[in-house]
C-alpha cells in the first residue's frame, strides 16, 4: 500500500514541476517540447534588449548635461550596472540548478520575502519599461501622421489604438528563444536607423551648422542627475538578461556572451550619441527623441517607420518576464492552468488587459526622456544595484576567494542608491514645472 501511495504522490509531485516548468521559462505555455536558445541567438535577442529606446533618449541626456561631463557619468554608471549583472551571473552559476531565474536568485539567499520583494519590483520595472515603448510609439504616430509635437505624448487616441493593433499580439509569445528570427529582423531595421542618423550627424557637422555651439557645450553639473537615470535606463537589462540565460541551451557560457554584447553596445551607445550631439544637439532644445530631430523629408519618414518597427519587434522583450513573473502567483496560476477549458482564453484576456493598462498610462505621460529617467532612477536604483549587491554579499559571505571587499560593496551600493535619488528628485522637478 505504501508503494502505491509513493507511486502516485510522485506523479502528482512530477505533474506540478511540469505546470511549473511553464512559468519558470523551461517550457512555453502550450506545453510543447523546450525551446532552447543558441548562443547566436541569444546574442540577437540581447542586442534587441539593448538597443531599444534607451538609445534614442541618451543623445538628448548627453545635451542637457553637457557631452565631456556625460561621458564621464556614462562610463562609470555603466561599468558598475555590468557588473552588478556580473554578481548575479556568478551566484547562478554557482548554484548551477535549471531554470535559475531572478527570483529564484533571490530566493536562494533572502528566502521566499526576498523573493516576492524581487518579484514585485521586477513586474513594476519591466511593465515600466513597456509604457516607455507605448509613449514613443504614441508619439511616433503623431509625429508621422500629423506632424504635431511628439514630445506631447498623446497625439489623438486613435493613435494608442493604432498601437495596441500592432503590440498586443506580439505580447502572447512565451519563450525567449522564440524571438531569435524576430530579433534578427527587428535588429536589421534599427541598424539602418542608426546608420542613417550616424551619416545625417556627419552631415550637418561637415556642414558646420551650430557645431560650435554643440561642440563647446561640455558639462552642465546640475543636470548630471539625467544622465545616470537614462544610463540605468538604456543598460538596466538585468531581468532580460536572466530571461536569456535561461533559455539558453548552455547557461554557464551566458557570462561570455553577456560581456561580449555589452561591451559592443557600449562602444555603440556612446559613439552614436557624441555623433548626434555634435551634428544635432541644438535641435534637441525642442525635442527630446533624437529619431525625430531629422529634417522632414520622404526618406527621413521611411528610416523613421523602421525604426519604430524594430522596436516594436522588442515590445515583448519587455513586456514577457513581467508576463511570467505575474502567470506565477497560485491565484492566476490556478485560474489560467492548461487543463482547464478555456484556460487559453482567460490567460490572453489577462494579458490584453495589461496591455490596455500601461497603453492607457502611457498615453497621459507627456515626456518620453524624462518617464526614461524617472524609471531607470527607481527601477536602477533598486534592481540593477540594490538587489545584485546584497544577493552578492550574502551568498559569499563565508567564501574569501569570492567575496568582495567592503569598499566595492557599499561603493556600488552609494553610487546606485544616491545617483537614482537625485535622479527622482529631478525629474519631478522637471515634470511638475512644466
Amino acid at each position: 500500500m505504501s508503494q502505491v501511495y509513493e507511486s502516485v504522490n510522485n506523479q502528482n509531485q512530477d505533474a506540478e514541476k511540469n505546470f511549473d516548468q511553464v512559468y519558470m521559462h523551461e517550457k512555453p505555455y502550450t506545453g510543447k517540447a523546450p525551446v532552447k536558445g543558441t548562443y547566436k541567438d541569444s546574442a540577437m535577442t540581447l542586442i534587441k534588449g539593448y538597443v531599444g529606446s534607451g538609445i534614442l533618449a541618451m543623445p538628448f541626456s548627453f545635451y542637457v548635461g553637457g557631452w565631456l561631463l556625460s561621458i564621464f557619468i556614462f562610463l562609470i554608471s555603466a561599468y558598475m550596472l555590468l557588473l552588478c549583472v556580473h554578481y548575479l551571473i556568478e551566484v547562478a552559476n554557482a548554484e548551477n540548478k535549471e531554470n535559475q531565474g531572478l527570483t529564484e536568485v533571490a530566493e536562494v539567499t533572502y528566502g521566499e520575502k526576498g523573493k516576492q520583494i524581487t518579484k514585485v519590483v521586477l513586474i513594476a520595472y519591466q511593465l515600466g519599461k513597456a509604457v516607455a515603448y507605448l509613449i514613443f510609439f504614441i508619439s511616433f504616430f503623431a509625429h508621422i501622421f500629423s506632424n504635431a509635437d511628439s514630445q506631447s505624448g498623446a497625439g489623438n487616441w486613435i493613435y494608442l489604438i493604432m498601437a495596441f493593433c500592432i503590440v498586443l499580439p506580439l505580447s502572447f509569445i512565451d519563450n525567449m528563444a522564440r524571438f531569435a528570427k524576430l530579433s534578427l529582423f527587428a535588429n536589421a531595421l534599427i541598424l539602418v536607423g542608426l546608420v542613417y542618423i550616424t551619416f545625417y550627424d556627419f552631415y550637418q557637422i561637415l556642414e558646420g551648422d551650430g557645431i560650435k555651439e554643440n561642440v563647446m557645450n561640455l558639462a552642465h553639473f546640475e543636470q548630471f542627475p539625467m544622465i545616470i537615470g537614462v544610463t540605468a535606463y538604456g543598460f538596466g537589462v538585468l531581468p532580460l538578461a536572466f530571461a536569456i540565460r535561461v533559455t539558453m541551451s548552455e547557461p554557464n557560457k551566458f557570462k561570455n556572451l553577456f560581456n561580449v554584447v555589452s561591451y559592443f553596445n557600449l562602444g555603440l551607445f556612446l559613439a552614436f550619441t557624441l555623433l548626434s550631439v555634435w551634428g544635432m544637439g541644438s535641435r534637441m532644445k525642442s525635442q527630446q527623441i533624437i529619431l525625430f530631430c531629422l529634417d522632414n523629408n520622404p526618406l527621413s519618414y521611411v528610416i523613421q517607420i523602421c525604426y519604430a518597427f524594430g522596436l516594436i519587434c522588442s515590445y515583448p522583450l519587455q513586456v514577457l518576464p513581467a508576463f511570467q513573473q505575474i502567470e506565477r502567483i497560485e491565484k492566476l496560476k490556478s485560474y489560467i492552468n492548461p487543463e482547464l477549458k478555456y484556460s487559453s482564453f482567460r490567460r490572453l484576456a489577462i494579458r490584453s488587459l495589461i496591455n490596455i493598462l500601461l497603453g492607457l498610462i502611457g498615453y497621459s505621460i507627456p515626456k518620453f526622456a524624462y518617464f526614461v529617467n524617472i524609471l531607470g532612477a527607481i527601477g536602477g536604483a533598486s534592481l540593477n544595484f540594490l538587489f545584485p549587491i546584497l544577493i552578492h554579499k550574502k551568498y559569499f559571505e563565508n567564501d574569501e576567494l569570492k567575496r568582495k571587499s567592503k569598499f566595492t560593496y557599499y561603493g556600488i551600493l552609494s553610487f546606485g542608491i544616491c545617483g537614482g535619488l537625485c535622479s527622482f528628485i529631478y525629474t519631478i522637478v522637471k515634470l511638475t514645472s512644466h
